[in-house]
């Protein structure tokens, strides 16, 4: 399985006429829309998920591309599931829009920890973030970049997640047992885009 997130920065006010166009025009001929998101910072900002079965279908995708009307700037990341994710097929991604709020992370990693950051994920952080009311889709190896990971986290609102991150985030398992393991893999966990699904 490999998936293509699209994150594309739209004209101003078009956000609205981007979904309408994948609502009504879009049929790709490869793939599975596996999700549409509006970000909650930016007007400007729409992402989407375009599943496929396996790299020989994602690179016959590529014959019909979709349009970019009414697009600026799109970034388009390969991921692939990585140790431990909690999706592993195609229809599991029906589970994302489960969460009305969603955390789209983008974790540049210390170079070579890749592999071992996604174990700490399932083995260390799993169970004590869904103990804190988070819902964790992922986590996806990126495969244009050795040192990329991508995941998203579930929320049922916006004073939800920053209660529940407080629980995870101040609690003494994490400030005591996890963080400074986490932060010798971490080198930029900044890149975190705010979406809801459509």
């Amino acid at each position: 399985m490999e998936i293509e997130l699209h994150i594309e920065e739209l004209e101003t006010e078009r956000r609205w006429n981007r979904l309408q166009w994948f609502q009504q025009e879009f049929r790709p001929p490869h793939g599975t829309i596996l999700g549409r998101f509006l970000s909650f910072r930016s007007d400007q900002t729409f992402v989407w998920l375009h599943g496929f079965r396996d790299r020989e279908e994602r690179l016959a995708s590529h014959e019909h591309p979709p349009s970019d009307a009414f697009v600026v700037q799109s970034t388009v990341r390969t991921l692939t599931p990585a140790i431990g994710s909690t999706i592993t097929e195609l229809d599991d991604f029906a589970r994302i829009a489960e969460s009305p709020l969603l955390e789209l992370r983008q974790y540049r990693l210390a170079p070579g920890t890749r592999a071992r950051f996604a174990t700490f994920l399932r083995d260390r952080t799993l169970d004590a973030q869904v103990r804190c009311g988070m819902v964790v889709y992922g986590p996806f190896d990126c495969l244009e970049d050795d040192d990329l990971l991508v995941w998203f986290r579930g929320f049922p609102n916006l004073l939800e997640r920053d209660r529940r991150k407080a629980d995870f985030y101040q609690g003494a398992y994490w400030l005591n047992e996890l963080q400074d393991e986490a932060f010798t893999m971490i080198a930029d966990y900044s890149n975190v885009i705010l979406v809801t699904p459509v």
